[in-house]
Formats: C-alpha cells, structure tokens, sequence
C-alpha cells in the first residue's frame, strides 16, 4: 500500500517498539505479562515470523508474530497475533502485514497458514475469509481458557491455502435473514447470523451476552461438525452479518 512497507523486524529496537504498541492497541495493564523482544527474536531464528509495517517516516504502524505448527507431521504457519495502530486502520496495513508474514512461511517451506479469531468479530471474520481467502475449518469454546473484553474466548481457526489464486464461490446474500445466534438453509449453504458491530456484546446485559455466544457456538460446532467449512461473512445491514458455511 502506497506509504506503508512490510519486512521482518531487524532491530532489538523494532522488536521492542512492537511490544508497546501491542501494549497500546490492545490497553493492556502494566502487569500484563504480553510478550518480549526476546520471543520475537527467538521466533525470527526458529523459522516463525515477526514483522512489521512501517510508515513513511519508518515508524511501526502494525506488526504480526507467529510459529510453526504441526498437524499429524505436516508443518503449517500459526499466526499468534496482528495489532494495527488505530490511526493506519483503512490503509491497508493488516492485508499487507499477512502477505509479507505469507511470504516468510513460504521461505520456511510451509504451504498453509492458521490463525484464530472471535466470530462476534464479524468485520475480522470478513477480512480473513472473504479478503484474504482462508477457510474456517474448526472452532473451539473457549480456545484461551479464560475472558477478555468481549467474554468467553471462543475461536474460530482458519486454514489459509499460501498457493491459492482463486477464491471458491460465495452464493449471494439471502433475502430471509435470519436472527442473531440462529442459522437458515438455503440451497447448499447455510447462514449463521451474528452482530455487524463487533462492540454490540459490550453494551448488551451480560446474561443476553453469554445466550448470544452459546447460539452461536451451539451453531458452529454444528455445521463445522457436519463437515462445512465458512467460506465468507458479510454484512447484511448496520446490524447485521452473514456467515455462509458450505461444503468443504
């Protein structure tokens, strides 16, 4: 994007900047243990990625840091976590962030990426299945064992096929729209509704909240179970959004 640079990190000082941006994007408390320079160098050494997006006048703006996993013996890159300065938000930062994280796994040798994300985020869920063109092929209640901001850390995993040019179809937008938390049929996909705003959670009663997450967890174990995958999330109107989960 025009203005912005992407690369792994090649200072202690780059690393360290990006702790604290971390620290600033996402509030963290002073006694939050977050993570060090030193894990991000380790990574860099180790054939995991850590890097940056850079402004025009060299400053860290976003950055990436992730791993390598295995899944029953065959490699892929985990993508831990990506923060953006709000003030480069709408600039392109966190599509060119994974692409250049895209093409450090590819240097490992790996031929697929995953990484998590809360699907009440309806606008991250957008920009990974539908931008970018991953897949969401598993989910898990509670992935982190503990509450954030936004609740329950339930997470939806996405596999992101590093060699792949095409997207799969996505069917348009149905016309019966189905509540928040519930799904509806319609030919061969299916349509899981959630929130458009990805904040609605926190002004909702806590009990209304944690319904919510139970539908939609309830919701996706079944169609991820049954054998779909999700394919895209759109949104409908200011309230809402679609998830459309198809075959595999």
């Amino acid at each position: 994007m025009p203005g912005i640079t992407a690369r792994p990190f090649a200072t202690a000082a780059e690393r360290l900047a990006a702790v604290r941006l971390y620290r600033e994007v996402f509030g963290l408390p002073g006694d939050d243990p977050a993570f060090t320079p030193k894990l991000l160098a380790a990574l860099q050494h180790t054939g995991g990625s850590a890097v940056g997006a850079f402004d025009e006048d060299d400053r860290l703006v976003g950055f990436t840091y992730g791993f390598v996993g295995l899944d029953h013996g065959t490699p892929y890159h985990y993508s831990q976590t990506a923060a953006v300065d709000p003030a480069a938000q709408g600039r392109g930062v966190g599509r060119q962030l994974k692409r250049a994280q895209a093409e450090v796994a590819r240097r490992a040798g790996v031929r697929t990426m995953r990484w998590a994300f809360d699907p009440l985020q309806a606008r991250n869920a957008h920009f990974n299945l539908d931008v970018l063109g991953a897949v969401g092929r598993w989910f898990h209640r509670d992935y982190y064992g503990l509450q954030d901001h936004n609740g329950r850390t339930d997470r939806i995993v996405v596999e992101w096929d590093l060699y792949a040019h095409d997207h799969a179809p996505v069917p348009p937008l149905p016309a019966d729209v189905p509540e928040w938390g519930r799904s509806r049929r319609e030919g061969d996909a299916c349509w899981l509704a959630v929130p458009a705003d990805g904040g609605a959670l926190r002004g909702m009663d806590p009990g209304d909240a944690l319904a919510l997450r139970d539908r939609v967890a309830d919701e996706l174990d079944a169609l991820l179970g049954a054998g779909r995958v999700l394919r895209s999330c759109r949104r409908v109107d200011e309230r809402t959004a679609l998830y459309c989960a198809g075959a595999s």
